[in-house]
């Protein structure tokens, strides 16, 4: 039987063909902070949070404490939405602020891949898509997901992955961001407050643009680095549970 840590990312998959995962933060004596499909995030013990299934860790947080602190200053809360507040993001945020979900990210890039190369965002696009560099990086979000689905250790499926997120994350945050800033703008509005409304629209779009196109794929390298070199140690640990 596995014994985890606080601190620890456990996964438990949820569907027959295990191809959706339920996410959560391990906080030590048997329990675990998760966001329940309702939304609210709540500790239960490991045993409630599996609902009979197997449970994995999928990583490990560097600074334990903070991540326990950043989930338990949580509990009760409800902030759920599928693309940018589902229970991956809350554990990745409780680790290391990251507002990020593989899930989300990799069912992007493989959508935005199938469409453009069936012709659905024109032919340049098409062409663009059915390139090297695409295939290298649909190739990398195919293997990633094959690693998750075998529950390879994380810093693994980063690494292989590297090329695919510098498509799939950007893309992740530019739709997230987008969202973001037209919510905001449709809700001041509404509101009547228009001058705010077009100032939120103009600065909204450009934050959503340097992060997409500058900071995002920064990180992604920049994690890929870091997980390569966690690479020894993640496997040993895999293979010691």
């Amino acid at each position: 039987m596995n014994t985890f840590k606080a601190g620890d990312h456990l996964i438990v998959n949820i569907d027959r063909l295990h191809l959706t995962q339920h996410h959560g933060l391990c906080v030590g004596d048997d329990q675990v902070i998760h966001q329940r499909k309702d939304g609210v995030i709540e500790q239960v013990s490991i045993a409630v949070f599996a609902e009979g299934g197997h449970v994995k860790c999928k990583a490990i947080a560097y600074d334990r404490e903070t991540a326990i602190a950043r989930a338990q200053s949580l509990l009760g809360y409800r902030p759920y939405h599928l693309l940018d507040s589902n229970c991956e993001h809350f554990v990745n945020w409780c680790i290391d602020e990251t507002d990020s979900s593989d899930q989300v990210s990799n069912s992007l890039h493989l959508t935005a891949q199938i469409s453009t190369r069936a012709g659905l965002l024109g032919s340049s696009a098409k062409r663009l898509a059915q390139g090297s560099s695409a295939n290298i990086a649909l190739a990398s979000t195919a293997a990633k997901m094959a690693g998750e689905y075998l529950g390879l250790p994380d810093s693994v499926n980063r690494v292989i992955g590297t090329p695919g997120d510098l498509v799939a994350k950007p893309l992740e945050t530019l739709i997230n961001g987008t969202s973001d800033t037209l919510s905001t703008s449709a809700e001041q509005l509404r509101d009547g407050q228009y001058g705010k409304a077009a100032t939120s629209l103009v600065t909204g779009a450009a934050k959503t643009t340097v992060k997409a196109t500058v900071i995002t794929p920064v990180k992604v390298l920049g994690d890929g680095m870091i997980a390569a070199a966690d690479v020894g140690k993640d496997i040993w640990y895999w293979l010691r549970h």
